[in-house]
């Protein structure tokens, strides 16, 4: 194995949300923020056909997440949990996942809905939603198994 990596952005994700505080914290809680995603030209013949899909994925860096913690006191509890039972943003890798609503695509330019990303936030990968790939029925999802909030936005408890 290699302790290095390297990510190169194929483009910029572009949202309504400038900073952490305020922005809704999962897609499903961000029905009606509408964004874009500006793919680079030198990618853009990877986008055939995308626009057959409803929803995507998006990969991204966490560009203004704190630091690493291995413990964290999520959004949407009140207790601490640790890192990896978790969405939050301050992981030894900084990589974020988002599955937004694909409303369309005219060249490099990728209208999006459901959007919980901040603005001007580095994009890694695209890939299509699946229903087939990406839907498992399971009997348990951990502490998130209890009552979470509907509606929630961030504050600044992971930001840089």
């Amino acid at each position: 194995m290699t302790d290095k990596i390297r990510l190169k952005p194929i483009g910029v994700i572009h949202s309504p949300f400038k900073e952490q505080r305020g922005t809704p914290i999962q897609p499903s809680m961000a029905s009606g923020a509408v964004g874009w995603v500006e793919v680079f030209p030198e990618y853009e013949e990877g986008l055939t056909d995308l626009e057959g899909f409803e929803r995507i994925w998006l990969i991204y860096w966490f560009n203004r997440a704190g630091e690493i913690r291995l413990k964290v006191l999520p959004y949407v509890d009140n207790s601490e949990h640790g890192l990896f039972a978790t969405r939050a943003p301050s992981r030894p890798n900084h990589l974020g996942f988002s599955c937004v609503k694909l409303l369309g695509r005219q060249g490099c330019r990728i209208d999006i809905a459901d959007v919980d990303i901040l603005d001007k936030t580095p994009l890694l990968d695209i890939k299509p939603y699946v229903p087939k790939f990406d839907i498992f029925q399971v009997s348990r999802a951990g502490w998130c198994d209890k009552q979470l909030p509907s509606e929630k936005r961030a504050d600044t408890r992971f930001a840089n």
